[in-house]
């Protein structure tokens, strides 16, 4: 693939983490464990699915990614919770240790998102507002959610998207980028 997605959106509940923010009894505020480990108030684990941590250490530190970026696309009725739960996740370096969260001194997955766009509503309005603050042409843009629905709705945009069942898998990242390369092979 010679050509990246300018802008690569998650859905955040099923697709990046699990539980679902809802199903918290807990929610804010949020800690890391010494483990890396994330857990809410009343000490329910929040984990992050599939291959979630390895893709987004590798949008945030490989080369390739740099013009690339990354934004987070929720419907959830607790944003008041997802974006702490986005400031406690780290992304390590690739040399740092491996698992949830654990790489020392990497980033958090909020700081290294350029949109946010969490709150209850239609996905058309939030990928509406991130194509207009960002300037980026949905064609351009790579998107990856749990809900088969939201998927048939946004690609009616032109966004290439993926439907993520069991989270961000590493077969769904590979899937994803081989569909985006093939749309963009289409138009030329």
């Amino acid at each position: 693939m010679t050509q990246v997605p300018k802008l690569i959106a998650f859905d955040l509940d099923g697709t990046l983490w699990w539980p679902e923010m809802y199903m918290l009894d807990g929610g804010a505020p949020f800690r890391r464990d010494k483990s890396g480990a994330v857990f809410d108030k009343r000490n329910e684990r929040i984990e992050l699915m599939g291959a979630s941590e390895e893709v987004l250490r590798e949008l945030a530190t490989h080369p390739k990614w740099a013009d690339t970026e990354i934004a987070y696309v929720s419907r959830t009725e607790y944003p008041e919770w997802a974006i702490p739960c986005l400031k406690t996740f780290l992304v390590g370096s690739p040399e740092g240790q491996q698992g949830q969260g654990q790489g020392q001194g990497g980033r958090n997955l909020l700081d290294i998102s350029s949109y946010q766009e969490i709150y209850p509503g239609s996905k058309i309005t939030h990928f509406k507002k991130i194509h207009k603050d960002s300037g980026v042409a949905y064609q351009d843009m790579l998107f990856f959610d749990n809900e088969k629905w939201n998927c048939t709705e946004c690609a009616r945009l032109g966004i290439v998207c993926v439907y993520t069942p069991r989270g961000l898998t590493r077969e769904a990242w590979d899937r994803g980028l081989a569909d985006f390369a093939t749309a963009q092979a289409s138009r030329q």
